[in-house]
Formats: structure tokens, sequence, C-alpha cells
């Protein structure tokens, strides 16, 4: 799971707010022990507070937000943190997989988006690739001081995860 990942990694707070393209994470998150979940009142906040724990602690900040109108609010505090070189991951919520493209209720396309602000944006469709994805977005904001993004359509969220093939 994303939440067992970013812990492998010694992160151990993600600021996010709740909705229904992030549902997954969100009561993923709540639930993860050694995982502090800090509930803001608006996305932008989230960023904005990722952004100040990579500033004040030296690690990665940890954002989250939903699909659509909250990934598009997550942009101020992101770029703050492009900025002032800091790593940060966003990680987002989208659609779900049989609707994209289709335009359906507030899908934006989130890896145009993000493109100017992230150094790496990567979305996955199935649930064996998400430990590669959180690795390698991890790897990139901590050896670029850059922002990431992740982006996990909501009906991947709730997949059951199965570990990557040994091999390619």
């Amino acid at each position: 799971s994303v939440c067992r990942r970013l812990q492998a990694w010694g992160l151990y707070r993600i600021y996010g707010y709740p909705g229904d393209g992030i549902g997954g994470l969100d009561v993923a998150s709540d639930k993860a022990e050694g995982l502090e979940y800090v509930q803001v009142r608006h996305e932008e906040m989230a960023a904005f507070m990722a952004s100040a724990h990579a500033k004040f602690t030296g690690q990665v900040g940890l954002c989250y937000a939903t699909s659509g109108p909250g990934a598009v609010h997550l942009l101020n505090g992101l770029y703050d943190a492009k900025m002032d070189h800091v790593p940060v991951v966003a990680i987002v919520g989208q659609q779900a997989r049989t609707a994209l493209g289709a335009s359906y209720q507030q899908e934006v396309d989130l890896g145009a988006l993000f493109k100017g602000v992230a150094q790496f944006v990567g979305t996955r469709t199935v649930p064996s690739q998400v430990r590669h994805l959180v690795d390698r977005a991890i790897r990139i904001a901590v050896g670029e001081r850059s922002v990431t993004a992740i982006i996990l359509p909501n009906d991947l969220q709730e997949a059951e995860y199965s570990e990557p093939p040994p091999r390619h």
C-alpha cells in the first residue's frame, strides 16, 4: 500500500484534505499506525504545510488532495516548495480508470496540470505499479530537491494490492 511504502522511507506525517477522488488513501492514512495524518481545512494548506515541513525538518513533505478542484488548490503550496527547492510529494486522486478521458465530473488532466511545478508526474493503473511509483517519486524529490506528483485513480486506491513481479 501507499502508506506502508511511505513509512518504509521513514516518512511519518502527511497533510491532506478528504474527497471522493482520494477516499481510499484518506481512509488508509487515517488508520496507518506510525503515519500521522493531519487533516487540513483546505487543500492549499496541505501543500503549504508539506512545504513548511520539508523546510523545517529537512525531510520530504507529503500532501494529498482529491481530483479536479482539490488538485488545482495544491498548486500554490507546491510552487512555494519548488521555488525554495524543497522535496515535496503530492499524492492526488483521479476519477475511476474507466471514466478517464470521458469529461467525467470534475475531471482535470492532472498530468498537464502538474507538469509545470513537478519534476516528475506519474499515474498508475494497476496496484502492482504503486510501489515503484512511490519509490521513484520520493527518490526524485530528494535527489533533485523538487516537487513530484503521484496520481492515483480512485478505484485503484481500493483495489487489492499485489507486489510487482520480481522482474520486468
